[in-house]
């Protein structure tokens, strides 16, 4: 069955409006018809199924057969990332997407190599890879992307987190599984760092609010590499019941 993202407000009195991008996709490349079952969510946690009825010019609309909502998460999960080089923030959204996270904040740390141009074309941009990733992946919600901000803005955005976290090299750090072991909250929050990690002073500023330094092995992982592995724990074990 196809699935697309509507904007809010798209689903109304029992009927399903499709219109813009989503409609040259429905109409052209996966070619609907009238009678043809279709999906949509638009980022509230509802996901609503229905019949096409109808596919014209400027819009396509199906009758509402269905309607059903996302899960209780247990966690709401904060991405805090570092914007690497090249395009690895665009895997890191789509990956954070895949795994639940409900708000990412892109950050410029002392070792930032990217210079950020552009600011709002970038988070728009980072914005349409949550949403393609959350069409395919099921998910009937998609995170938050933050504006780009500073470390210190960053930590008072999460300062009402219950747990954060801050993967680094420094030594003397708890392991990530030391770190969460037994462990329930509502919400967490992970600081993932730039190619050259978070500076002393960094870290230091981090503990000063709360946030808890780990290390997540033996091995030194590439900054996209460190974000999926870590959410993929935090999601296994503190977002579903």
């Amino acid at each position: 069955m196809s699935r697309f993202f509507v904007p809010e407000g798209s689903v109304t009195g029992g009927r399903i409006t499709v219109t813009g991008e989503e409609l040259h996709h429905a109409k052209d490349v996966m070619r609907l018809r009238e009678g043809d079952l279709i999906t949509v969510f638009d980022g509230t946690g509802r996901e609503y199924t229905g019949v096409v009825d109808r596919v014209g010019k400027d819009e396509l609309s199906a009758a509402v057969s269905r309607v059903s909502e996302a899960g209780k998460e247990r966690c709401r999960l904060t991405l805090v990332q570092a914007i690497p080089k090249l395009s690895r923030m665009d895997l890191i959204i789509e990956k954070a997407t895949e795994l639940g996270v409900a708000r990412i904040i892109p950050i410029v740390t002392s070792r930032t190599v990217v210079k950020i141009s552009g600011e709002g074309n970038k988070t728009e941009r980072w914005k349409k890879i949550a949403v393609v990733a959350a069409k395919q992946c099921g998910r009937s919600t998609f995170p938050e992307i933050a504006p780009v901000t500073g470390l210190e803005d960053s930590l008072k955005e999460v300062k009402g987190c219950e747990i954060s976290l801050m993967p680094c090299l420094h030594e003397g750090n708890k392991r990530l599984r030391d770190a969460i072991c037994g462990r329930k909250a509502e919400s967490a929050a992970v600081f993932i760092g730039p190619e050259g990690d978070f500076t002393r002073e960094e870290v230091e500023a981090a503990i000063r609010s709360g946030v808890i330094p780990v290390i997540l092995g033996n091995e030194v992982l590439r900054s996209e590499t460190a974000a999926v592995a870590v959410l993929s724990v935090l999601s296994y074990e503190l977002r579903w019941k």
